[in-house]
């Protein structure tokens, strides 16, 4: 029997529990260390994209209708601002293959009592030392990283606010992703309420200059402490003897594109190869393709002529010859995306082809 500990019940501890209960080995035996009281999730609502509901139902029986996890149905993302070509763009997905929002907290409390999972209450702070298991994955958030161990990613922003509004929205069933003119902000639907974030570059942009922005566009009331973030992957996803890095202890991206949850369980699959030299080096590859794929989206501006944006569009963007033939049509998918996603976005801002084939030059 494989022991297998995971340290911390967050999203990233969640779905690793449920994708190597559900698709890795048979024989295995799991164990949750977490601390609720020391590090609390945000209350914020979540999205995903398209598989992960497949795993959530198949592990956990979820469905619409007995929905433990508050999800809210996700058609696909609206694009307010972007470009110059359309004031919206909406990336549909098919209609029998909707994503979901749901509330983070609610996926961590159903998979702690699913009855799967061994649950101890504890905190770790060396996971190495303290926990006697044939393989750890350290799921402990953003908290106690080796910064000689990262490296940073090109992304133009590193702060958030977040805020919640009460009442649900009935003809909210996608993620709004607006542009502002310090960034953007996300609008996702909660089962009873809306969650709200705005990002921005505090380094452009003052904290009280994006906060008023804020409560002026979206009517915001009350919203919470700025919240400040890195973009960041680790060298290794392999530390020590038995331990693997996975969910923000390994990187983290800003949310644009919903990835973090599905990068967790192609780190789950790789985690379990023979090579680890090979299964890091794939995963280094998956995120510079979200790195380069994220990084698109900004090199086309939005209707706001600001710093932020010259900034935002200034950035190095220098697309590998993968990006360059889904560009062409040679390719069919590219990282988490496939071609109809880049021929959307095409449809929306412009002639993107030049554009992407001028950097690559």
């Amino acid at each position: 029997m494989k022991r297998i500990a995971i340290v911390g019940a967050g999203n990233a501890g969640s779905i690793t529990a449920l994708y190597i209960h559900n698709e890795i080995i048979e024989d295995k035996e799991i164990t949750i260390y977490h601390s609720p009281h020391e590090h609390p999730m945000e209350k914020v609502g979540q999205g995903t994209v398209n598989p992960i509901l497949e795993l959530i139902h198949e592990s956990l029986g979820c469905n619409w209708y007995d929905n433990p996890l508050e999800a809210t149905i996700k058609t696909g993302i609206l694009y307010e601002g972007w470009g110059k070509k359309q004031d919206k763009i909406f990336h549909p997905f098919a209609l029998h293959e909707v994503a979901a929002h749901f509330v983070p907290q609610k996926l961590s409390k159903t998979v702690l009592e699913s009855g799967f999972f061994n649950i101890i209450e504890k905190t770790i702070d060396n996971p190495e030392e303290e926990i006697d298991a044939d393989m750890i994955f350290d799921c402990r958030g953003r908290h106690n990283r080796d910064s000689s161990n990262y490296d940073i990613l090109i992304n133009p922003l590193n702060s958030v606010l977040l805020a919640h509004k009460e009442g649900k929205d009935p003809d909210l069933t996608y993620t709004r992703t607006v542009a502002t003119p310090n960034g953007w902000a996300f609008v996702i639907p909660n089962v009873d309420s809306v969650s709200y974030g705005y990002l921005y570059n505090d380094t452009i942009t003052s904290t009280q200059v994006a906060r008023e922005d804020f409560m002026d566009r979206f009517r915001i009331y009350q919203d919470s402490l700025p919240l400040s973030f890195e973009n960041y992957v680790a060298k290794n996803m392999f530390v020590g003897e038995r331990t693997i890095l996975q969910g923000n202890m390994y990187g983290f991206l800003e949310p644009m594109e919903s990835t973090s949850i599905n990068l967790c369980t192609h780190l789950c699959e790789q985690a379990f190869g023979k090579d680890k030299v090979s299964s890091n080096n794939i995963m280094r590859r998956i995120v510079k393709e979200l790195e380069t794929f994220i990084l698109w989206h900004y090199q086309f501006g939005s209707k706001y002529d600001t710093p932020f944006w010259e900034y935002a569009k200034s950035l190095p963007f220098n697309p590998d010859n993968k990006f360059k033939s889904i560009i062409n049509g040679s390719l069919t998918e590219y990282g988490f995306w496939q071609k109809e996603s880049f021929n959307n976005w095409k449809d929306g801002v412009g002639n993107i082809r030049n554009a992407v084939i001028e950097y690559i030059r």
